[in-house]
């Protein structure tokens, strides 16, 4: 604190007070009851000048010091006006601590640590490529604001986008998006794009992209609310769910205060590793929608697309450029408010491709390692394959794909028949009953042809007569709705060498005429008889590896929002799968899951 040796110290004190009921909050903290009277009575006796009879009895009474150090930690005091007021007018002594820098006053510890992990998963460093594929051509920095997709700034991606705001053919290739690039010692996690990347973006305000002029004291304000200089690039998966992601909130404004206006700008410098550089909020223009922001928080080129964080280490700001005078002097930085971008209509949230399934919502019960399972209903999904095919050991969750199937699929469009091998009848007459009763109980009433009226061989009687008949009654039972029969338990249960069999078989050959029909064989290993190979998807369970069971801690520490640390979600699945190898086979995939459970909301 500053040294105070006189009553007009006093004054100049009592003068940068922001706020009354702080001020009494404070000193009224501070005193010793008994030894010292509150504020509302010291208020009382000297209505005119409040603030001077209290630092005046504080002074008397021996707590001064204590006093003026607990209004300046917490932020009673206007810096602007103390430091206007006191540094050239105060004795200056010697002191064992100073705010040398009012404007940033203190950062909390606690919030400042979480808030930098959090943002050391969630911020990426950009890479543009010319032609080539090899020679950089621009460098940037983005972060995560949903499952799929990364804000930046449109300047940097401005040679893959066409004059539409369309992206080039191929230009997919030309970016490298890398995650975890901390600490320079490697490349970090690269994460490709999707073909067509391009979710969003806006251009760069004309002033700006031809390097003209601003006046800041009367800016020409038309279309700087409409050219907000970002791009939202989608990438190849979901990882949001894995690193987290930040919800940018269309209220949450920088604020230009000497205290409040404190923030951080998160970011890959020159391409590098990344780095944090504090700062303040020094202005919002243009004066009616205040569509840009200026800070003075360090920056270089591949800084563009950085996260500008405040007090509470929440997003305000795209770091978009830096402003020079004619001598081409930095004056400051500039950003675009993350709140002007949040009110936009844009697919934050929309998942392109596979939006993973890794824990049932009614039983919490762990999805881990299926997503080339996924992958194959999200094809069948599509019409690209027809048939699903799990095959592996018994224990190792072959059955669980059924509830894996019912999570991703939705009710009013989907309808799961569950049907064990064991109970298939060994006549195709009989087991085209039991399906169609399985999918709707009134088929029990319909009648289907009876292998006594067969004028032929017996699988042309199921060709011609049994299999357009079961069609037919499939159509007229689903309406719109897609039917996906699974067969549980072929292997243990091999399917009799009878008409069944033929029938069955039929169906797998058919089924590319049967839109409304997906089958899953579980259990069943190889090519599956009468089938195209094509419409075939096939997948054989195996243990968990340290990625699967990483990329589950990783998912399930970020929905608990418990941030980690690169690294530390791998080693506690290698923790994991170590101390689980002494399990039974068939207990131990369970017991895995349910422990990775645990080690995420609790390590």
């Amino acid at each position: 604190m500053p040294e105070v040796n006189n009553d007009n110290d006093l004054r100049r004190l009592a003068a940068a007070v922001r706020s009354r009921e702080q001020f009494e909050a404070v000193f009224d903290q501070t005193r010793t009851p008994g030894a010292s009277f509150p504020f509302k009575l010291l208020a009382l006796l000297d209505t005119v000048q409040p603030y001077l009879k209290a630092l005046l009895h504080a002074q008397e009474r021996g707590f001064l010091d204590t006093l003026v150090d607990r209004l300046l930690q917490a932020e009673v005091l206007d810096f602007d006006l103390l430091a206007a007021a006191v540094e050239p007018q105060l004795t200056v002594t010697a002191q064992l601590q100073a705010i040398t820098r009012p404007d940033l006053g203190f950062m909390n510890m606690a919030l400042e640590l979480r808030g930098k992990l959090t943002a050391s998963r969630r911020l990426c460093c950009i890479t543009v490529f010319k032609p080539d594929l090899a020679t950089p051509q621009a460098s940037g920095t983005g972060f995560l604001v949903g499952p799929q997709v990364v804000l930046t700034s449109g300047h940097v991606l401005d040679c893959l986008v066409d004059d539409t705001g369309k992206s080039l053919a191929g230009s997919h290739e030309r970016v490298r998006i890398a995650f975890d690039f901390v600490d320079g010692l490697s490349v970090g996690t690269v994460v490709p794009l999707q073909e067509n990347w391009l979710a969003g973006c806006s251009r760069l305000h004309p002033l700006e992209a031809q390097r003209q002029v601003l006046n800041w004291d009367d800016p020409p304000e038309a279309g700087f609310d409409q050219h907000l200089d970002f791009a939202l690039l989608r990438l190849s998966r979901a990882v949001g769910y894995e690193r987290g992601f930040y919800v940018l909130d269309p209220q949450r404004m920088p604020v230009v205060d000497a205290v409040s206006g404190k923030v951080a700008l998160l970011q890959h410098p020159n391409g590098q590793s990344q780095a944090s550089a504090a700062g303040t909020t020094l202005r919002l223009w243009p004066p009616s929608f205040k569509s840009r922001m200026l800070h003075d928080a360090n920056s270089v080129p591949g800084s563009s697309g950085g996260l500008l964080v405040d007090s509470e280490f929440q997003p305000i700001g795209l770091h978009q450029c830096s402003y020079v005078d004619a001598q081409n002097k930095p004056l400051c930085n500039g950003a675009i408010p993350t709140a002007r971008i949040a009110g936009l209509n844009l697919p934050w949230s929309q998942v392109q491709g596979l939006d993973p399934v890794w824990k049932l919502k009614d039983t919490k019960e762990a999805v881990i390692g299926r997503e080339d399972f996924q992958q194959a209903v999200l094809h069948a999904l599509e019409g690209k394959a027809r048939i699903l095919t799990v095959a592996g050991r018994e224990g190792m969750g072959r059955s669980f794909s059924t509830k894996i199937l019912r999570e991703m699929l939705g009710a009013a469009e989907h309808q799961v028949v569950e049907l064990s091998a064991s109970k298939i009848p060994v006549t195709a007459r009989a087991t085209a009953q039991v399906i169609l009763a399985e999918i709707n109980q009134q088929a029990c009433d319909v009648i289907l042809p009876d292998t006594g009226e067969a004028e032929s061989a017996q699988a042309a009687w199921i060709a011609q007569e049994l299999l357009p008949a079961f069609v037919r009654t499939l159509a007229m039972l689903t309406s719109k709705r897609t039917v996906w029969l699974i067969i549980d338990d072929i292997d243990r249960y091999p399917v009799a060498n009878t008409s069944t069999r033929v029938f069955l078989e039929s169906i797998y050959a058919g089924v590319a005429g049967m839109p409304q029909l997906r089958i899953v064989l579980i259990g069943f290993q190889g090519p599956v008889p009468g089938a195209s190979p094509t419409l075939v998807r096939s997948e054989v369970l195996r243990e968990f590896s340290v990625l699967e069971l990483m990329q589950y801690v990783d998912r399930e520490s970020t929905s608990l929002d418990i941030p980690r640390a690169t690294g530390q979600s791998k080693m506690i699945a290698k923790y994991l799968l170590q101390d689980v190898l002494v399990q039974p086979n068939g207990v131990r995939q369970a017991e895995l899951a349910r422990k990775a459970t645990i080690a995420a909301g609790r390590l």
